[in-house]
C-alpha cells in the first residue's frame, strides 16, 4: 500500500474516512498559507500552531511538505512564502482580470442608474487608482465620461476613497502625510476632514463626494475585496451634481453595496 507523504491525525482520518481527509487536509494546509500576509510574512512553527489550532506533529508535517515544494521556505527557524507559492501568484495575476470579471455587473449597475459606471483598478507603486473600464450614462444633456488609463491620487474622488480606507492604517496615514494637491482646485483637502471620512466610508463600506474631481460631478463607489480583505479596485457611479440627489445617491449605494458583495463572492470563487 502506497503511504501518503502527509496525513492527518490517524484518529481524525478514522472518523471522517478517506473523501473527508482528504478535504480536511486541504483546509489546514489552505488554512496555514492563508496566515502569510502582507502584515506578517514570517511565521515559527510554534507560532503557527498557536494560530491554526493544529496540533504539533500535524502542524510540522503540513510544513515540511509545503517547504519540501517549495511553497514555503524556512530561515533560521522562521517560514515564509517560497518561489513555489510567488510563482503561483505571478501566473493567477497574468490570467486574471478585473474587467472580465465585472464586466456584466458593471452594465447591470449602468442600467439600474442610467449614469456613468467607472471601474478602477489599484495602483499600488503609483498610490492611485487607474480607470480600467467605463460605461457612459445614457442619460440626455450633461453626463460624466472617463477616458480609459486616467489615473486619480487615493485621496481625491469616490473610486480612489473607496480603495484608500481599506488598506492598512499606515499606507493611509502615509498617503494623508502626503502633498495632497485637489484634483478639483475649487475644492481644497482638509486633511482631518479627510481621515474621517475614510473612517466613515471603511465602516459603512460606499464612498459619497462631491466635485473632488471634476466641478459639477458627484461620484459614488464600493471597493473590490479579496476575501483576505485585499483591496484591488473599486466600482463607482458617476453624475452631474444636479441629479445626484439625496434619493438618487440612496438608491445608487443600495445597488453598489450589492455589486460589491457579488464581487467579493465571485473572487472567493462563489460564480453566483
Amino acid at each position: 500500500m502506497n503511504q501518503a507523504t502527509v496525513n492527518i491525525e490517524p484518529d481524525e482520518a478514522a472518523e471522517q474516512g478517506p473523501s473527508h481527509a482528504g478535504v480536511g487536509l486541504l483546509k489546514k494546509t489552505f488554512q496555514i498559507l492563508d496566515l502569510f500576509t502582507d502584515d506578517r510574512l514570517a511565521w515559527t512553527q510554534a507560532e503557527l500552531a498557536r494560530e491554526t489550532g493544529l496540533s504539533r506533529s500535524t502542524l510540522s508535517r503540513l510544513v515540511r511538505f509545503l517547504a519540501a515544494r517549495g511553497y514555503l521556505t524556512e530561515q533560521h527557524g522562521r517560514y515564509m512564502l517560497g518561489f513555489a507559492a510567488v510563482d503561483l501568484g505571478h501566473r493567477a495575476e497574468r490570467q486574471f482580470s478585473l474587467v472580465e470579471l465585472c464586466r456584466d455587473l458593471l452594465e447591470e449597475l449602468s442600467l439600474a442608474t442610467s449614469e456613468t459606471v467607472i471601474l478602477t483598478g489599484y495602483d499600488e507603486p503609483g498610490a492611485r487608482v487607474v480607470c480600467l473600464a467605463q460605461i457612459p450614462s445614457r442619460q440626455g444633456g450633461l453626463r460624466v465620461y472617463e477616458t480609459i488609463g486616467t489615473a486619480y491620487p487615493l485621496y481625491s474622488g469616490a473610486t480612489a476613497k473607496a480603495v484608500l480606507a481599506f488598506l492598512p492604517q499606515a499606507r493611509i496615514d502615509a498617503v494623508l502625510a502626503g502633498d495632497l494637491v485637489p484634483v478639483n482646485p475649487a475644492t481644497p483637502i482638509d486633511r482631518a476632514a479627510a481621515a474621517s471620512q475614510l473612517a466613515d466610508i471603511r465602516a459603512r463600506r460606499v464612498a459619497v463626494t462631491h466635485e473632488e474631481t471634476y466641478p459639477g460631478v458627484s461620484g459614488m463607489a464600493v471597493p473590490i475585496l479579496t476575501p483576505r480583505g485585499q483591496v484591488l479596485g473599486s466600482i463607482g457611479v458617476a453624475g452631474p451634481c444636479h441629479r445626484m440627489t439625496a434619493d438618487a445617491i440612496a438608491a445608487g449605494v443600495g445597488h453598489l453595496l450589492a455589486v460589491g458583495v457579488r464581487v467579493a463572492a465571485r473572487l472567493g470563487g462563489d460564480p453566483r
